[in-house]
């Protein structure tokens, strides 16, 4: 007959569960430290990067506007995001928000020597443009002449002197009464030389707010001759 003596055995089980019981601790501490330092980078077109921890999930990566890739909307700034715009023709700079987009034309055989529209990408009716104009009179006299010639009544309208860095000019500050609502306008024209320039900005007036009134002196002060 065999006898198997088995000697502190209540020592040997609590030894094993001890050892158990820590190294399920160490791994969970481990893959705790693991995934809270380990993080994902996302690269966009090469162009954007985005780093995250690995805990989180991203499922949706999308461009607002199909026009102007690659720009990625991940919220709406509407005016706190600006892009620096120079022209190579006629030297001149300014900063526009990202949510207008920008389109050159021509006016061949006019005194408008260069004219780039912006408007905005989510509502048409906020809308603008920046013109070279040639100047064979003083601004004053165009000015004048304008306001004479304008086929709407300026409703509101105040005119006062301006600078913006180093140029001299005017804003104009009105509203006009087209067929389908009343449009608000803000305008500043500056002279140098033989040349004034222009930037206007428009929208319905019912719209109109405090932000547009910054945004729009955000661009003009921006506005720089090289």
């Amino acid at each position: 007959m065999n006898i198997i003596i088995i000697s502190n055995y209540k020592r040997k089980l609590l030894i094993v569960i001890t050892v158990v019981t820590l190294w399920i601790l160490f791994i969970i501490a481990a893959g705790h430290l693991y995934y809270s330092k380990v993080q994902y980078t996302l690269y966009i077109n090469s162009n954007v990067s985005l780093s995250y921890p690995s805990t989180i999930s991203i499922k949706n990566v999308y461009s607002k506007y199909s026009d102007s890739a690659p720009y990625i909307q991940a919220s709406n700034t509407n005016y706190k995001n600006f892009i620096e715009f120079k022209s190579q023709e006629e030297g001149f700079e300014f900063s526009y928000p990202s949510i207008f987009k920008l389109n050159q034309q021509s006016f061949p055989g006019s005194e408008i020597l260069y004219h780039i529209d912006f408007q905005n990408k989510e509502d048409r009716k906020f809308y603008g443009f920046v013109q070279v104009w040639n100047m064979p009179q003083t601004l004053e006299q165009f000015l004048e002449a304008s306001k004479e010639a304008a086929t709407t009544e300026f409703v509101n309208f105040t005119s006062k002197k301006v600078k913006v860095n180093g140029l001299s000019g005017y804003f104009w500050e009105y509203t006009v009464d087209s067929a389908d609502e009343k449009y608000k306008a803000l305008e500043v024209f500056l002279a140098k030389g033989s040349r004034f320039y222009r930037i206007s900005y428009y929208m319905p007036e019912k719209d109109y707010g405090k932000n547009d009134y910054d945004m729009f002196w955000r661009m003009v002060e921006s506005f720089k001759i090289g």
